[in-house]
């Protein structure tokens, strides 16, 4: 499922906060059909005056349920059901005795009716005859849904994009190389599909999905009506199931999670999600919590929602595409320039995950990972830095690489997209290097303002450049050519804790009190 994102859902994001129904804390969410709502509410006026939503649907008109704080009481919680499930799985009983996949043989009978979006059998297709009805159903199709099934298109609910063929293919080969041999396939037909059609396939998968057709085509021990917003599963059988697929046979059985949420989707929601998923999977196999490997497909240019909420992400070079997305791809003509910006984030080790170099990748020894072939090493970065695709370049005045087109503003103290922008609004939604915090740059940080440690090295003039060469100079350690963020004596100074996706930032006072200040200035870097 996917969203198209604009500048003004990504700035709601950022103003409006959520809170995840979290029994732990015994923080219980009244419900809608749709599971556990969510916590809404701004960030300046707390969550006392926020309101309860689903957790899945935005648009009013899929999902009324809207509950304040202040209007909360006991009839609230009264949980509420969809009988959906009941109704879906007698339509499969009519048509098969079992999964609607199963014989269909040389001669099949089994038809879906796109207009309705249920199965059919022979009887039923003269009451569908002004329909657009699929109709003898191959054993490719019935086994591969995704192949005939229309994607939703729904931006404010489900909306759907599949894999191409390359990508498929690349998922694959990566599960394999990495010894999966079981895969929770949340939000992403395509992978399960492609997965399960393939005749004695090693690599197990089970596909979580809140686009209930897929109950159509596959049972329970491979399917269920999942919420992955909210952690929510439609059908009590099919969530038993689930938890027999994550139960561990042998010691060799690796699971993996692949994830393709919506791009308007809060990424604090699925956050949640993959934690409470691998809280079970420890709990049924009896192990001490510990992380599983996560695929997590995504735009590069919303990663730094993904690394909040999950930190251990890393971001492959490798460029996804979808069939039925004009820019999404690098096919067609609104194809972008520098292909797809959908990427794989990871916990698995970018050095043991292997790009195709066929598909335009190669192997830099320096980072020890696959890179995309335009990502140029930078020495002075020491990293391949390009993230959209395109060669970036080093500004001397940021310290950093930046995407060529971008021009430098000495004011911000980085580069940005245009001239003469406005400095005091664009400064509003930047990240300090200093204390990672969004809404202002490092010169007016009031954390490192208050260190004592800041009276030993003043703020320079004109911007913290050294106007005889334009070269960036680092207002933590006094030296040129980096920034802050790039600094090696940032981890003298500060330390940074996160736990459970939030980050806190102290002062490092155990090293900054015990050397004197001789010492920090004679430290080489």
């Amino acid at each position: 499922m996917k969203e198209t994102i604009s500048m003004d859902n990504e700035d709601a994001q950022k103003r409006l906060l959520v809170k995840c129904e979290d029994d732990d804390e015994g923080d219980m969410h009244p419900h809608c059909v749709h599971g556990p709502t969510i916590l809404f509410y701004h960030a300046d006026k707390g969550p006392e005056h926020g309101y309860y939503g689903c957790s899945a649907y935005r648009d009013k008109k899929l999902c009324p349920y809207y509950v304040s704080v202040a209007d909360l009481n006991v009839k609230h919680f009264r949980r509420q059901y969809d009988t959906s499930t009941v109704v879906y799985r007698d339509m499969r009983k009519r048509v098969c005795k079992h999964a609607f996949f199963e014989d269909a043989g040389d001669n099949p009978k089994k038809h879906y009716c796109l207009t309705c979006n249920k199965p059919l059998v022979s009887d039923d297709l003269d009451q569908h005859s002004s329909h657009n009805v699929k109709q003898n159903l191959s054993r490719r199709f019935l086994q591969d849904p995704t192949l005939f099934l229309p994607p939703l298109n729904n931006d404010k609910a489900q909306a759907q994009y599949f894999f191409d063929d390359k990508s498929l293919q690349f998922f694959e080969n990566s599960l394999r190389n990495l010894k999966i041999s079981k895969v929770i396939c949340m939000g992403a037909p395509r992978l399960h599909c492609y997965l399960s059609s393939k005749p004695c396939n090693p690599i197990k998968s089970y596909l979580l999905d809140i686009d209930h057709r897929f109950v159509f085509f596959y049972d329970d021990t491979r399917f269920a009506w999942f919420n992955m917003c909210n952690n929510h599963f439609f059908d009590d059988l099919q969530k038993q199931e689930f938890y027999k697929f994550l139960k561990c046979q042998s010691n060799d059985e690796r699971l993996l999670i692949f994830t393709d949420p919506p791009f308007g989707c809060r990424t604090e929601l699925i956050g949640n999600t993959l934690q409470k998923m691998t809280r079970l999977y420890s709990k049924i196999n009896q192990l001490p919590y510990q992380p599983l490997p996560i695929f997590w497909v995504f735009p590069y240019f919303l990663g730094q929602y993904v690394q909040k909420v999950v930190p251990s992400l890393q971001m492959s070079d490798y460029k996804i595409n979808y069939t039925n997305h004009d820019s999404y791809t690098d096919i067609g003509k609104l194809a972008r320039k520098q292909g797809s910006p959908v990427r794989l984030f990871t916990n698995v080790p970018l050095e043991i995950l292997k790009l195709p170099v066929n598909e335009q990748y190669k192997y830099c020894s320096k980072c020890q990972k696959y890179t995309a072939l335009e990502n140029r090493h930078c020495d002075m970065c020491r990293c391949c830095p390009s993230k959209n695709g395109s060669t970036y370049r080093h500004c001397h005045q940021c310290g950093l690489c930046v995407k060529p087109s971008y021009v430098h503003c000495r004011n911000c103290r980085r580069c940005t997209q245009k001239e003469g922008h406005n400095c005091t609004e664009y400064q509003k939604y930047q990240t300090c290097y200093i204390c990672r915090t969004v809404g202002h740059t490092e010169e007016k940080c009031d954390f490192w303002k208050k260190k004592a440690i800041h009276r030993i090295f003043p703020l320079t003039a004109s911007g913290n450049v050294n106007a005889k060469n334009d070269v960036i100079i680092c207002i933590l350690c006094n030296k040129s050519g980096h920034n802050e963020m790039n600094c090696d004596m940032r981890a003298e100074y500060l330390k940074e804790y996160t736990f459970m996706g939030e980050t806190q930032l102290c002062e490092n006072v155990e090293r900054r009190t015990s050397p004197s200040l001789s010492s920090w200035k004679s430290k080489e870097f």
